[in-house]
């Protein structure tokens, strides 16, 4: 009786090892495959159509505008929340101290659902105002977002571009 019960102990000791480490997490590379197989042609026109025209209403001086189409998002919580006072203060002062006088998208790519890059370069003073041979530029970028099924335009700070996920 005591080898029947041990051998059934053992037996559940080792499924229940077993069931643990078969609902292994996703690698990153995974969910970023598992994220695009989900997206379509729409997708990329509905995201890249927000950013572009987040770009122009910049170019037009529509500043207050643009901060509120912005959003921020935070990962853990797969929450999308309108800038902060403070967020829309920097940004405010970041969009006036560059201001956009012409753009071109460098590159766009989509990971997850909530980090994804859409990389501008921008002129911000012409080459006659610097009395360079060469117009000032500096780049923005934006991470949109897909929650719900629905894009979103969140900002992109330095500290986003960090992949906090690998480990």
């Amino acid at each position: 009786m005591r080898n029947i019960l041990f051998l059934f102990l053992l037996v559940i000791s080792f499924a229940t090892i077993a069931s643990c480490t078969s609902g292994k997490k996703k690698s990153r590379q995974q969910q970023i495959e598992e994220f695009r197989s989900t997206l379509t042609s729409e997708d990329t026109v509905t995201m890249l159509k927000l950013c572009d025209d987040a770009m122009e209403k910049l170019k037009r001086k529509e500043i207050d505008n643009v901060l509120l189409s912005l959003f921020e998002y935070t990962d853990s919580t797969k929450e999308v929340k309108p800038l902060t006072e403070a967020t829309a203060k920097r940004y405010k002062r970041m969009f006036t101290m560059f201001p956009v006088l012409e753009y071109k998208r460098n590159y766009f790519t989509f990971s997850l659902e909530g980090c994804n890059d859409v990389k501008y370069e921008i002129v911000f003073a012409t080459a006659e105002q610097v009395g360079n041979s060469k117009p000032a530029k500096t780049h923005f970028m934006f991470n949109p977002v897909k929650i719900d099924g629905e894009w979103k335009l969140c900002v992109k700070t330095a500290a986003d571009e960090i992949d906090r996920t690998i480990k």
